[in-house]
Order: C-alpha cells, then structure tokens, then sequence
C-alpha cells in the first residue's frame, strides 16, 4: 500500500517537471512565432515570447499532474 502511494506521488513529479518544461518550450514556440512583432516590451518590461513561456510552464504544470493521475488509474 505504501509502495503504490509513493509511485504515484513519485508519477506525478515527474509528470509535473516534463508539464513545466514541455509546456514552456511550446510558449516558447508560439510566443516567439506569433508575439515576436508585438511592441509588449514597453508595456510590460518583459518580450512576448517570455511571457508566452511563462504561461506556457505554468499551464503545464497546471494540466500535467491531472494527466498523468488519469493514466495512472487506466492502468
């Protein structure tokens, strides 16, 4: 019993670390392509491709454990 709750905290961790970096390569990609010619610099003090990572990673970290908590119990 302990063995499997250890498992799943250990599953979602890591599903929770690939969550942040997948999903900030992905705001990464689409930030740049489509925020690059956008002037967010002089508003914000930040380039629309880092905000876009930003977003991206906290996305993913937000959708990533609900993912992998769902293929854990199709098992």
């Amino acid at each position: 019993m302990k063995k499997s709750f250890v498992y799943k905290m250990l599953f979602i961790l890591a599903g929770l670390v690939i969550g942040i970096i997948v999903g900030g390569y992905g705001g990464l990609v689409l930030g740049g392509t489509f925020l690059g010619s956008f002037d967010i610099y002089e508003k914000f003090g930040i380039e629309g491709y880092e905000l876009a990572t930003y977003a991206g990673s906290i996305i993913g970290a937000i959708i990533s454990p609900f993912i992998v908590l769902k293929l854990i119990k199709e098992k």
